[in-house]
């Protein structure tokens, strides 16, 4: 076995014990949401107790697995064809976060001190709200049932499909290639076409053998996956469209073991998202106040998307604050801008989003057992 080999096994082990840790701890500590302290722990780790980077190979491997897995899990269940959800709500109200998101940061960061090329790079890597930590604090509580919740997943999908356009144009500037725009173009066409054929299928059940239905889910997740790795489709949305198409032939005992996978899997991706940050190098007063500045902004820019969400949604604060959390889309579009803004600013964008994946939990947990 080569060094290299030993270290990313250390790694691997390393990982898979913080997250049992992470796990065993937030199921006896029920006083803190489990999804913050996973990601707590892995920003204690993160500041060096391990030799730990949310870049390391089989990192980011068993991450992007617990990502796919929360939203597979959640794609069997839905039915797009429900009124609340075909109606233009979802999509105004990720119009409404994303357009008034990106203002805000752009602002804040400007107003901070820096440079309005470093502010409008700011300003696009993170408009994106991606659910997936929403989406992990409802199913703590169950099925997701609430109209919210289920809102706020079709609305992040589409504020995830903005956050692409954002991301593409970045990456075609940054790099003056079109190359970012056209596998744009190919993630848009996937997620129409899945869509529409959704919506075609939706109700319908087909009762196969169980090897055809296992075979048929795995062609659906090996395709969606490939239309990712090749096309830069996110895996919230590859997730969701596999789950979403494995439904109608899965039975229930089937998803029931898939919930317990998933169960297992989704904190290995929590625990990663505490790993982008990165305390060791150092916090100063002046990144204290730039991350509440921040932090602020972020909060604050979803509100519009909860003004604009229509009158089907009653709880506009429980779909505000599921709205809020960024996660791993805005740490894709972090990684993407960071050559190209001082490492100050970068430290102070992570901690900022991960800031509002921690805060957003409490209230979205809170608010929907009380409803």
């Amino acid at each position: 076995m080569s060094s290299s080999d030993a270290v990313s096994a250390i790694q691997l082990l390393e990982f898979v014990f913080t997250t049992a840790v992470a796990v065993i701890v937030a199921r006896y500590l029920r006083a803190v949401p489990a999804i913050v302290l996973e990601i707590i722990i892995g920003i204690v780790v993160g500041a060096g107790i391990f030799s730990l980077t949310g870049n390391g190979y089989w990192i980011k491997l068993l991450s992007d697995v617990g990502l796919f897995a929360i939203f597979f899990e959640v794609g069997l269940g839905f039915d797009l064809t429900a009124p609340e959800l075909t109606s233009t709500t979802p999509a105004r109200a990720a119009v409404a976060g994303v357009v008034v998101s990106a203002a805000l940061v752009f602002l804040a960061t400007f107003a901070l001190g820096h440079s309005s090329r470093s502010a409008l790079l700011v300003g696009l890597a993170t408009v994106s709200t991606s659910v997936s930590v929403s989406v992990y604090s409802y199913r703590t509580l169950g099925p997701i049932t609430h109209l919210e919740a289920k809102a706020a997943v079709v609305a992040g999908l589409f504020d995830d499909l903005l956050g692409l356009v954002a991301l593409a144009v970045l990456a075609s500037v940054l790099s003056s290639s079109l190359g970012g725009l056209v596998s744009l173009a190919v993630s848009l066409a996937v997620v129409i076409v899945s869509y529409v054929l959704k919506r075609r299928l939706s109700g319908r059940s087909f009762e196969l053998g169980v090897l055809r239905r296992y075979l048929l889910v795995i062609a659906l997740v090996v395709a969606v996956v490939f239309l990712w790795h090749r096309f830069g489709l996110t895996l919230a949305i590859a997730g969701f469209v596999a789950g979403a198409f494995s439904g109608p032939v899965l039975t229930i005992g089937d998803q029931q073991a898939i919930a317990r996978v998933s169960g297992v899997l989704g904190p290995f991706f929590l625990v990663s998202l505490g790993l982008l940050v990165r305390l060791n190098q150092g916090v100063s007063l002046t990144d204290v106040v730039s991350v509440a500045v921040l932090s602020a902004a972020l909060v604050v820019a979803k509100w519009s998307a909860a003004l604009a969400v229509g009158k089907e949604v009653k709880d506009r604060v429980l779909f505000w604050f599921s709205m809020v959390p960024r996660a791993e889309v805005a740490g894709i579009g972090l990684v993407l801008i960071a050559p190209r803004i001082s490492p100050s600013l970068e430290l102070q964008a992570v901690l900022a989003v991960v800031a509002t994946s921690l805060v957003a939990p409490f209230v979205i947990i809170r608010r929907a057992r009380a409803t």
